[in-house]
């Protein structure tokens, strides 16, 4: 079965989401904010690169960043880990409800230019909280189902 994987931010192990027997979400740990040690940092890092290299179902990467920030480091890594081995991505810029409106056009674009001046993926706005833009990215995701 197909498998859409996404990294959220509290996320200690691998969850496996079955969506109507169609595909899986798998959500794999965070890296940015999570409260992890050094250590468990590490661990965690090469946890996800042994699950993204041997897993062959991988339909999409849904790359989940804060729309608030500009990348972080960690957030720059995993970009070029994901387009370094050419895994079909997704880039959320999730938290839009936390801006104003107006800004979140320019916002998401400003994100793209920082981290994919090519403009060769689809970054798009979303909020989990709110549900806003909600069908947009499903209609990008179901492409890939």
């Amino acid at each position: 079965m197909l498998e859409l994987v996404v990294f959220l931010g509290k996320t200690r192990q691998i969850n496996f989401y079955n969506i109507d027997n169609n595909f899986y979400f798998v959500d794999l740990p965070g890296y940015g904010f999570s409260k992890m040690s050094k250590e468990e940092q590490v661990k965690s890092g090469i946890f996800i690169e042994d699950y993204l290299k041997s897993r062959k179902e991988i339909a999409l990467v849904i790359f989940l960043i804060d729309i608030r920030h500009e990348p972080t480091e960690n957030d720059r890594l995993m970009y070029k880990y994901i387009i370094d081995n050419g895994f079909p991505c997704l880039v959320i810029a999730n938290k839009a409800d936390k801006i104003a409106h107006t800004k979140v056009d320019n916002t998401v674009a400003d994100l793209q230019n920082s981290l994919n001046p090519l403009k060769d993926l689809v970054f798009l706005p979303f909020s989990s909280e709110k549900k806003i833009y909600v069908d947009k990215t499903w209609e990008y995701i179901e492409k890939f189902i």
